[in-house]
């Protein structure tokens, strides 16, 4: 195989043939139990094949007096040709040197998977367990809606409703994920996250991981919640600045 002239080329020999981690770890976030495959086989597994393509990973923690204050810069760089993909993590300050620890591995476990695109064994698993979880929220929500207006429509006959347009943000055809992120909703956060300056992929799915409070490797997988919070905080920032 002829040596990588980029970094381009580098990942695109990398991911023809990715190499699969094993979530041989346990963790806890909140209430849940997770696993998950730590720092060292990320290093051992994802690092050593890149280097082979001459592609190294370098990552910096940084206290800095602009927000966010504290961040890990990183960068993904074929040495040859000096291409590289750089960016910022934010993490957050803490006065337990133990969890900044925490925090700083998982971000240098996180960014690499991000940058490179390898999923663990089980990672379409754990997407339909989560989006099962939502959408079974979303039919009891709705089935206590239903009973609550049938309870109140008991004593009157119901009455023809005219068929209308669809309201601002509905797919007139009903389709879409249940409780997921709308196409307008899309549109605005994509929106706002250019406004921010955010305009590097791994930046911006960061800044969202970070604030909704676990790993995202795509808009699409935020509800409409997550993504009205973003938003939102977008929104805010954009205010206070």
């Amino acid at each position: 195989m002829a040596e990588p002239k980029s970094l381009d080329e580098a990942l695109l020999a990398f991911q023809a043939n990715p190499p699969t981690l094993v979530k041989d770890k346990s963790g806890q976030v909140g209430n849940q139990r997770t696993r998950y495959a730590d720092l060292v086989q990320v290093n051992a597994v994802v690092l050593s094949a890149l280097n082979k393509l001459g592609v190294i990973y370098k990552t910096r923690p940084i206290v800095r007096d602009v927000e966010p204050r504290f961040v890990l810069a990183y960068e993904l760089r074929h040495v040859a040709s000096g291409t590289s993909e750089a960016g910022e993590y934010p993490l957050k300050l803490s006065e337990n040197p133990m969890q900044m620890g925490s925090a700083i591995t998982y971000a240098r476990r996180y960014v690499l998977l991000a940058l490179t695109g390898v999923a663990a064994e089980d990672e379409d698993d754990d997407g339909q367990s989560a989006s099962g979880r939502y959408a079974q929220r979303a039919d009891r929500r709705r089935q206590a809606g239903n009973a609550a207006e049938a309870g109140a429509t008991t004593q009157r006959a119901p009455r023809p409703r005219p068929a209308g347009p669809a309201l601002p943000g509905e797919n007139p055809n009903g389709a879409g994920r249940t409780g997921g992120i709308s196409e307008p909703q899309q549109r605005k956060l994509h929106a706002s996250l250019r406004d921010a300056g955010k305009t590097d992929r791994a930046t911006a799915l960061a800044f969202i991981s970070e604030l909704i409070g676990r790993p995202v490797g795509s808009t699409t997988e935020l509800t409409g919640s997550e993504a009205s919070q973003v938003i939102d905080r977008l929104a805010g920032d954009q205010a206070n600045a």
